[in-house]
Order: structure tokens, then C-alpha cells, then sequence
């Protein structure tokens, strides 16, 4: 009976200090949610708040107030507008052969890509 009772009371500590641990381990976890749910909610409103400027400096009337202050620029009058071939009345005359010179090394692919064109 006393290898019963002792093999009984081992057990019932044993368990008891699996639950003592069990119970702390929880407990940091439960802390560590909180924190985490407490970030989660500080970003969320951030996020709104940085959401709510970004609309406000995005205004088309506030931007277009900014831009004539700053860049000294003026809306763009229908007579600006153009066609290539209006454009071709004002270049000096080039012959086919030249012109068709141009086309093909501009086409061009590889290691002059995207480099100046220079005859």
C-alpha cells in the first residue's frame, strides 16, 4: 500500500507542477496577445490618420494652388496642341536615305539601347 500511495502523491505532484507552468506559460502568452492586439489597433489608427492627410494633400484645388504659387507654370491654351506633321513643316528638309538611316538606329536593340543618336 505505501508503493501505491507514494507512486499516487509523485503523480499528483508531478501534475500539479506541469499545471503551475502550464498556467505562467499561458499567462506570457495572454500578455504577448495583448500587446500585440494593442499594436495591431495603434498601426489601424496611423494608418487612418495617414490615410486622411494623404487625401488632403491630394486636393485638385489645394495641389493646382501649390503648383501656380511654386512652379510658375500656366494651363496649356488648345493652340499648344499639335500634330507631327505640323511639326514637320518646321524641320529643315532631310533626304530619304538619311531619314531611313535614322529610323533603323533608333530602332535598334541591345547595348545602344536608349543612347543618344549621333550620325
Amino acid at each position: 500500500m505505501r508503493q501505491s500511495t507514494l507512486v499516487l502523491v509523485l503523480l499528483t505532484v508531478a501534475i500539479g507542477v506541469g499545471l503551475f507552468l502550464v498556467k505562467y506559460r499561458v499567462q506570457g502568452l495572454e500578455g504577448e496577445l495583448n500587446n500585440l492586439n494593442r499594436d495591431i489597433a495603434s498601426d489601424r489608427e496611423r494608418i487612418h490618420v495617414l490615410k486622411a492627410e494623404w487625401s488632403h494633400f491630394n486636393e485638385p484645388g489645394r495641389l493646382r494652388a501649390l503648383a501656380g504659387r511654386h512652379l510658375d507654370m500656366i494651363p496649356l491654351e488648345p493652340t499648344q496642341v499639335t500634330t507631327p506633321s505640323e511639326i514637320a513643316k518646321y524641320l529643315p528638309n532631310a533626304s530619304a536615305s538619311e531619314t531611313t538611316k535614322r529610323t533603323d538606329l533608333a530602332a535598334e536593340s541591345g547595348d545602344n539601347a536608349g543612347k543618344e543618336f549621333r550620325p
